[in-house]
């Protein structure tokens, strides 16, 4: 027992990464040999559990086994589990399935008090600006020995769907934005992998190039633009996810205080991140906005009615 104790420690793991392009925030994550819970915001968690397919009941000897991980339920500390109404697979033992995601929440409070986790998406794709040959803007991130995305990303994106998502509204200057960056980063493309050390700098993984940290963009989109239209566009998108920029772990304490003074342009979404936030500058700013956020939903809830 002992000894199974001690391998289910080796293969636990807890680490988080940024979702990019559209920056989003970060996910949490909880990963064991049950399968993989995952947060988005630190409070509710997907659970995901390793299921067999392939298989049935009475061939579990079988070696062609394939796996993967199903949707069991989304669990919170406030509400517990809410379960998917269905099995995965006929095949599949419930009981067992039901065991691991027990597990896997387990797992989530015990390590519940770490949050937000250590970033490991340190394998990053960028786009470079046509002229300077300059990082640009972040198009992918990865952890490594994750393999590479097919067809990797061409283009930047500033949000998804045509009003966004409830922890990123949609820019208001989105097309223009797009092309803007489109634009600069001009006709023939060029983007590389590049592998972020500790200390910010990083290495072009197809040349061994050394790019040092103050060349890429902070919030992951490049601040300074030619034409002071576009540069104010630019600087009022990275104002219109602020919320979600507090997640990122690089930032220095300047550069943190900066941001929270634009909590409230976007106040709504400050519930989906601000339990992520790896340190607060002014606890104040951060109180304001939620009750700012708080307002502005009731209000909605009431204009629907």
């Amino acid at each position: 027992m002992q000894n199974m104790q001690n391998r289910e420690k080796e293969v636990l793991r807890v680490y988080a990464i940024r979702r990019v392009n559209p920056f989003l925030g970060v996910m949490q994550i909880v990963e064991a040999e049950e399968g993989r819970a995952l947060s988005c915001n630190g409070v509710v968690w997907e659970i995901l559990v390793r299921a067999t397919l392939g298989s049935t009941r009475s061939s579990r000897s079988q070696v062609d086994k394939k796996k993967t991980y199903y949707r069991f339920g989304m669990w919170s500390n406030n509400d517990g589990l809410m379960k998917r109404a269905s099995s995965p697979a006929a095949d599949q033992d419930y009981f067992e399935l039901a065991s691991k995601c027990e597990k896997l929440v387990e797992y989530v409070r015990e390590h519940h008090c770490q949050l937000p986790f250590h970033l490991e998406d340190n394998i990053e794709l960028w786009l470079f600006d046509s002229d300077t040959q300059e990082p640009l803007a972040l198009l992918s991130s990865l952890k490594p020995g994750t393999s590479l995305p097919t067809p990797e990303p061409r283009y930047w994106t500033s949000c998804i769907g045509t009003d966004g998502s409830p922890g990123q509204r949609r820019f208001p200057q989105a097309r223009e934005l797009e092309t803007q960056v489109r634009q600069r980063a001009g006709f023939n493309i060029r983007k590389y992998w590049i592998k972020r050390l500790p200390c910010g700098d990083g290495i072009v993984e197809n040349t061994g190039e050394t790019i040092s940290a103050d060349r890429f963009p902070v919030f992951l989109l490049d601040e300074k633009w030619a034409n002071d239209e576009e540069q104010y566009r630019a600087r009022e998108y990275i104002e219109w996810i602020s919320p979600s920029l507090l997640t990122l772990q690089h930032l220095d304490n300047d550069t943190r205080a900066r941001i929270e003074k634009n909590l409230n342009i976007q106040a709504v979404s400050i519930e989906h991140h601000w339990h992520l936030y790896p340190e607060i500058i002014n606890q104040k700013l951060l109180k304001a906005a939620r009750v700012q956020s708080k307002i502005e939903k009731s209000s909605r809830k009431v204009r629907k009615k």
